[in-house]
């Protein structure tokens, strides 16, 4: 039997990234799957390929409506809930003076309110013994050129810390991974400069491959965390114990594009 035989996991992102390497990942642990992701076509794909129970819902995160569809379909499904895994999220990258208030306001409206439109749902149809996992960043930590995610993931980890307050009552757990430099699409546009000062600043001096965020969050979403709640659980390398990484000269005066992980 695997490690989630028996549970039904809600997964966001699920088309691409970590979240599809997730996905993936819970099939060969027994899990059913409802795999959430804006891009139809491409979760379609992930999801025909998985040997397990699965359903894709096309849904926008920052949707109230596509939120509630998402949760409704799932249930309606498989009858009930036992998991969520959050990965969706944006980067972008913008030194703070030349940052546009669109762009601000677009980082925080994906990143904590798209996580706590999807966790208040969870929270709400999850029952005791479910477990919710959020998506934060190394970067809440203070990253050159990313004033707004850095924000944002910080936002994150604040809601999963008062959510695991707030539903420890019914039985229901909330943490949070934290990443530091991941190998996805999302980072493979980085220069290589910040792709080589994020690796050095990392005592393991290397990123982190997607199957390892997946596994961290198989044991938050497993049996064998069930006395843990409220907790961020940095998956970066040793990262997050490190200074900020050097940057090229002339950096700050020109601007650019910072560094960034998940």
């Amino acid at each position: 039997m695997g490690r989630l035989s028996g549970k039904t996991i809600l997964i966001t992102g699920a088309a691409s990234g970590i979240g599809r390497v997730a996905l993936e990942l819970f099939a060969k642990e027994g899990a059913r799957l409802v795999a959430v992701d804006q891009e139809e076509a491409t979760l379609a794909e992930a999801v025909a390929e998985l040997e397990t129970e699965a359903l894709a819902v096309p849904a926008d995160i920052t949707d109230p409506e596509g939120v509630e569809q998402a949760f409704q379909e799932g249930l309606e499904e498989f009858g009930q809930l036992h998991g969520l895994a959050h990965f969706a999220g944006v980067a972008h990258s913008a030194i703070s003076w030349k940052l546009s208030l669109e762009d601000w306001e677009r980082v925080l409206r994906v990143n904590p309110t798209g996580s706590f439109l999807v966790a208040r749902k969870a929270g709400e149809v999850l029952g005791e013994g479910g477990s919710l996992v959020l998506t934060g960043s190394v970067a809440a930590l203070g990253a050159f050129g990313l004033a707004h995610y850095a924000t944002s993931k910080m936002g994150i980890l604040g809601l999963a810390r008062t959510l695991a307050l707030e539903l420890a009552p019914k039985g229901i757990r909330v943490n949070a991974l934290v990443p530091g430099l991941i190998a996805t699409p999302m980072t493979a546009s980085l220069p290589d400069w910040a792709w080589r000062a994020e690796v050095e600043a990392s005592p393991l001096r290397r990123a982190g491959r997607p199957e390892e965020v997946a596994r961290a969050a198989l044991f938050l979403l497993s049996e064998e965390s069930r006395f843990i709640t409220g907790q961020a659980l940095f998956v970066d390398g040793g990262r997050s114990i490190a200074g900020l990484p050097s940057l090229p000269p002339g950096f700050a005066k020109g601007g650019g594009k910072g560094v960034h992980g998940c």
